[in-house]
């Protein structure tokens, strides 16, 4: 077997369980059976170790001596960096693009946004999920710089962990209705108003979860 398709095996396995954390499928402090994950992907421990060390140094995954692998229980007080670090990233990308947007953006922004509406109109919990976090990297992703879009899907990755773990409900995500007047407000290039929107629908999302005095 070869390097790429060594890589490939491995890849596929880090996307897969990183998806199962995006569309919480999979709950923060699930114990990851080495036994279980070979049987799923059909491949060798040795590639499933691989895999759980890179989903580690991605901050997705605990590694615990003679324990094994667990998906990671971020704290309450990483809960709060987490929301104060995307006001941050996110105001500064929203108003990048407010200001560079082009009718290219605009038309997968309203392609995103009919994915969303059907998978609200299927009830399809974890496909909504799964979107809410791709409609913010799909914004970060107009930039074109992909260290920007890397440390996004971490925080992104992060705030599912977080949402998981800390949602007062059992349905938390971002309203594809707030998501609704962003895309309005890029389109007509309301830089003020996208701001304000987005700092407001990052609020909603952290008021959403039980942080206590974090």
């Amino acid at each position: 077997m070869g390097v790429k398709e060594t890589a490939s095996i491995d890849q596929a396995m880090v996307e897969a369980l990183v998806n199962d954390v995006m569309e919480q499928r999979i709950s923060p402090g699930t114990r990851l059976s080495e036994k279980s994950l070979c049987e799923r992907f059909g491949t060798s421990r040795m590639y499933v170790r691989r895999a759980l060390l890179t989903l580690a140094n991605r901050g997705v995954v605990e590694l615990q001596a003679n324990k094994g692998a667990r998906i990671r229980q971020p704290t309450l007080q990483q809960a709060k960096i987490l929301f104060e670090t995307r006001r941050a990233i996110e105001s500064i990308i929203i108003n990048n693009v407010v200001a560079q947007r082009c009718a290219k953006d605009v038309n997968k922004l309203n392609e995103h946004m009919a994915l969303e509406q059907q998978a609200l109109v299927n009830n399809d919990r974890h496909e909504l999920i799964r979107l809410s976090g791709e409609f913010h990297l799909l914004i970060a992703s107009f930039q074109d710089n992909h260290l920007l879009t890397g440390f996004m899907q971490t925080l992104v990755t992060e705030s599912s962990l977080i949402t998981g773990m800390y949602g007062q409900h059992s349905f938390t995500n971002c309203p594809p209705s707030e998501h609704q007047r962003l895309v309005d407000a890029i389109t007509n290039q309301d830089q003020a108003l996208a701001l304000e929107l987005m700092l407001a629908h990052l609020q909603h999302i952290e008021s959403d979860l039980s942080l206590g005095n974090a």
